[in-house]
């Protein structure tokens, strides 16, 4: 008796905490078969489809009764990308869910049942292998587990032996995440969760989830950078491409471990939610993502249109529901319910790691792409992206409804890739290696306040021809974008060109040109001018403060996918396209040019913001580029060299090359300066204005910065 009312005391006493760590919100703290279940659960949740129905009926139509393959696949390719013999997986994981979805004719049938039974022997007795690792430890597996997880659900289940020893080749081909870095290790993990998960396996479930989460983390490696930018294959620019990758991966497992023992750590969220609101999404203009930050994924169809990335952003509406804000109008825009700068607010970045500008404003995007001996080019390995050479010397988006690109890239003129300055050759070179070739500039960087900022780019390449340099330099305010090169040399056979813009256009998008203060419609698809003050097309004005041979096509132009991308089907793609640029003849030196990108604008806003005349070219020598923005009270100076710049009773004296800010406001004058030679040496500026007559020296700290040697340093005097 006494024990019955002692253990019923026990009971209600500890009642409370048993209703408690039954809620939702609490971390699962039991093992076992309920915790996989639930893991599988959100997983089915995530994946759920229901196929069509015509297309399971078409695939049938290849498939063979007596082996289990299906007729039309070749399972010997060994073909780098687009692997043909993935498609039997593809086939076979539609026909899985058909065969488990109430709502499909197919469901529960027991002929397709027989079918996945024996499509799944036969990829098992085949093994077929691809000479890309990515196929083999990543596509191949994932879908082979989801296909399994899936197949638990079926009204008859597939033998324990053919599941075991599809497990079991997934686990000895798979691969072992810790062996990989950044999007490759979160791949790699994910099919190491589905194995745990159906095998019940505690130990290999921690080892995966840990695998998925310990890549949050700032390195010098491959993975998220210390300036929140994002590496893969060696020190290579990929915030979209792996960029996506990672983040789907990271997002979907933070979604199955949410309010259990393994959910995503605070800390690690923090990153993530920094590196999603303030890079990635900042690199997407409506549902566009600026096309230089892809990698060698430009070469692929559709591959700008980041619009199935919204998923990312709602996912982290439930995980991180602080800025549960931020993320639902990144939604509204990639959904296209919002215009394209529907709540973004000014900000200007320079990542200092991955040589990159990402200067944002409501009405605007305009990013600059730079390579440096730190850094790698734009790579072109697997076949793909194999005119890409001149895309990492200084490349520009300028988007303002973010489609300006979409789909161009089969009809560009690589070599006039927006913003370069480059030889006309008729075949583009193809870099040292197809993966990893750093740059050649020791002089690459930008200085940033957070909303405006300057970013310069000095190099000289001798290879393949090339033979051609330039000193360039960029200044960003918030309606406009001072764009300016000077010590143009070149020894090359070709006309050397610095291109404005190439970007789509169409019949509705007219081109208007103003010289000599009169405005004409470009009548022609091709002609040239001398000088003129102004051109719009597309809603952006560029004007020409100090003149120059400029050459404006609006034609229509032709193409290939498969002549970028070895992978991608032959044809003749044909899309209507803008372009401008300076021409500078052949083999010139010490050439210059200076243009403004003014988006926004119509015929007569422009010509009323051209009579303010708020900005001001300095100068512009392949020792000094300085501009000054009267309104904002602010000066930007690139000093290549140790030098002193004077303008108005601005003194500005430095004893090494770097890239400076100065803003007066009232008595107050602040000083940002970075170092784009990164050479953790001191820099010493005097500095005198008209707000401080009295010479002020700073000795603007570098030493010892190591990673952070070409991060902003700031100043108030």
């Amino acid at each position: 008796m006494k024990n019955s009312i002692l253990t019923i005391t026990l009971l209600l006493l500890a009642l409370p905490a048993m209703l408690w760590a039954a809620t939702p919100e609490t971390p699962l703290s039991v093992t076992g078969p309920n915790e996989f279940g639930q893991l599988m659960k959100k997983i089915r949740q995530d994946f759920t489809l229901n196929p069509d129905e015509g297309k399971i009926e078409k695939d049938l139509q290849t498939y063979h009764e007596t082996d289990g393959s299906f007729t039309d696949i070749d399972y010997a390719s060994i073909q780098r990308t687009n692997w043909p013999p993935l498609e039997h997986i593809n086939r076979l994981y539609d026909f899985a869910f058909a065969y488990t979805h109430p709502q499909n004719r197919f469901f529960g049938k027991e002929e397709l049942f027989e079918k996945i039974e024996k499509g799944l022997e036969y990829w098992h007795e085949r093994n077929p292998w691809c000479h890309n690792w990515w196929y083999n430890q990543i596509a191949e597996p994932q879908k082979l587990g989801i296909l399994l997880i899936q197949m638990r659900t079926g009204k008859k289940q597939l033998p324990a032996e053919l599941e075991q020893k599809i497990l079991e080749r997934i686990k000895k081909d798979g691969g072992h995440p810790a062996k990989w870095t950044g999007a490759n290790r979160t791949d790699i993990a994910l099919h190491w969760i589905y194995r745990a998960c159906l095998t019940e396996n505690q130990e290999d479930l921690a080892l995966a989830v840990d695998n998925v989460y310990n890549p949050i983390t700032y390195t010098t490696r491959e993975g998220f950078q210390h300036d929140n930018s994002y590496f893969q294959h060696g020190q290579q620019l990929y915030i979209g491409g792996y960029g996506d990758e990672i983040l789907k991966g990271i997002t979907q497992v933070a979604m199955y471990t949410q309010n259990t023992r393994y959910a995503i750590p605070h800390d690690k969220l923090a990153l993530l939610s920094k590196f999603m609101r303030e890079t990635y999404y900042q690199t997407i203009r409506g549902k566009y993502m600026l096309f230089d930050v892809l990698g060698r994924g430009v070469s692929r169809p559709q591959v700008t249109d980041k619009s199935y990335t919204a998923l990312f952003a709602a996912r982290m509406m439930e995980l991180d529901k602080e800025y549960a804000d931020e993320y639902r109008a990144i939604i509204a825009r990639m959904e296209g319910k919002q215009p394209a700068g529907y709540s973004l607010t000014p900000t200007h970045t320079h990542y200092f790691r991955g040589d990159y500008t990402l200067h944002v404003r409501p009405h605007y995007t305009f990013d600059v792409r730079m390579v440096s001996t730190r850094t790698m080019r734009c790579e072109y390995g697997n076949g793909e992206n194999l005119k890409t050479y001149f895309m990492s010397d200084g490349c520009t988006n300028i988007v303002t409804a973010g489609n300006e690109y979409a789909d161009i890239f089969p009809v560009w003129n690589w070599a006039r890739i927006p913003g370069t300055t480059a030889p006309q050759m008729q075949e583009i070179p193809m870099a040292a290696s197809d993966w990893q070739t750093p740059g050649t500039s020791t002089f690459a960087g930008g200085v940033s306040d957070g909303r405006y900022g300057v970013s310069a780019y000095t190099y000289m390449d001798n290879y393949a021809h090339v033979n051609t340099g330039a000193h360039k330099a960029w200044f960003f305010f918030d309606d406009e974008v001072v764009c300016l090169g000077a010590g143009i040399h070149s020894t090359a056979d070709q006309a050397i060109n610095t291109t404005i813009n190439q970007c789509l256009s169409s019949d509705e998008k007219q081109v208007l040109i103003s010289e000599h203060r009169k405005t004409s419609l470009l009548t022609h698809e091709s002609s040239s001018c001398h000088s003129p003050e102004w051109i719009l097309h597309d809603s952006i004005a560029y004007l020409f403060p100090e003149g120059g041979e400029l050459f404006i096509h609006k034609q229509w132009q032709e193409g290939s996918w498969h002549d970028i991308n070895r992978s991608a089907i032959e044809g003749n793609v044909r899309k209507q396209v803008f372009t401008l640029g300076f021409d500078h003849g052949k083999r010139p030196t010490e050439a210059t040019y200076a243009y403004i990108v003014v988006p926004g604008k119509d015929a007569k806003s422009i010509k009323e913001y051209n009579k303010k005349k708020q900005v001001a070219i300095l100068e512009n020598t392949s020792d000094i580029q300085a501009v000054n923005h009267k309104q904002l009270g602010l000066w930007g100076i690139v000093f290549h060299h140790a030098g002193e710049f004077n303008h108005k009773g601005l003194r500005i004296a430095v004893d090494k090359p770097c890239i400076l800010m100065v803003k007066q406001q009232g008595k107050h004058t602040t000083l940002h300066i970075a170092d784009p030679t990164q050479s953790e040496t001191n820099i010493q500026v005097t500095l005198s204005c008209p707000a401080r007559k009295a010479p002020k020296t700073i000795d603007c700290d570098f030493k010892e910065s190591g990673i952070y040697a070409g991060a902003t340093r700031t100043y108030t005097l």
